[in-house]
């Protein structure tokens, strides 16, 4: 049976992308996908001696990493950290991947973009960080599309879920405790809830989809 591997699938995304693949293969059980569930207590994507024959040795049909250092702020205080787990983690993963003929599905963020553009982001649009998650992600992007020709990445942004905290859910818990909310009012986006997030991941799959990818939540 063919296998998709998700790795960082105990986060906010890989719980419902989890549950979302399955329920995908309970509809429609002739697609034979078994649905492979790594988190860090499995693998750590850092370490290239254990990644690589850690996935080779599972051989599976498409890997799905949703596992990154996402604190933007630690980001900047821990610049190594994020570049071991968003940069040089994903590049051991296209590597296993490689060596199995995996596809690749690598979830990337609108943070590769600068802002300065005042309206949404295209596929082709040049991207231009401006901080150190940005550059880690990017990079990231750069290692998949070096190792790997059948690829697929997903720049979503502001996401929101049942299994984790969000701006969604820190918005509602200050509603509560608070009677003024002070919230920053320069940045522009969609939040996007995990689950759309997941069903649009699962179709692009379905698709065979390859290339660069931008999926979002509609604003109202």
């Amino acid at each position: 049976m063919k296998r998709i591997l998700v790795i960082g699938a105990k986060g906010m995304l890989g719980r419902d992308l989890v549950t979302v693949l399955q329920t995908s293969q309970q509809d429609d059980s002739a697609e034979g996908f078994e649905i492979i569930e790594w988190d860090v207590d499995e693998i750590d994507i850092r370490q290239e001696a254990s990644t690589l024959p850690r996935i080779e040795s599972l051989q599976p049909s498409i890997v799905i990493n949703v596992a990154a250092y996402t604190d933007v702020d630690g980001c900047e205080k821990n610049r190594d950290q994020a570049f071991q787990v968003n940069a040089e983690g994903t590049k051991h993963v296209a590597m296993g991947a490689k060596a199995c003929g995996a596809k690749v599905v690598y979830l990337s963020t609108d943070y590769v973009f600068d802002g300065k553009k005042r309206e949404p982001y295209l596929e082709s649009d040049l991207p231009n960080p401006l901080n150190v998650y940005g550059q880690t992600k990017l990079k990231g992007e750069h290692y998949v599309q070096e190792w790997i020709e059948d690829y697929l990445i997903i720049r979503t942004q502001w996401l929101y879920g049942r299994h984790g905290k969000n701006f969604v859910s820190s918005i509602l818990r200050q509603a509560k405790e608070k009677q003024v909310l002070t919230i920053v009012d320069d940045q522009t986006g969609s939040p996007t809830y995990t689950i759309d997030l997941s069903k649009a991941i699962r179709a692009l799959i379905q698709h065979n989809s390859r290339g660069i990818f931008h999926v979002a939540n509609q604003r109202a």
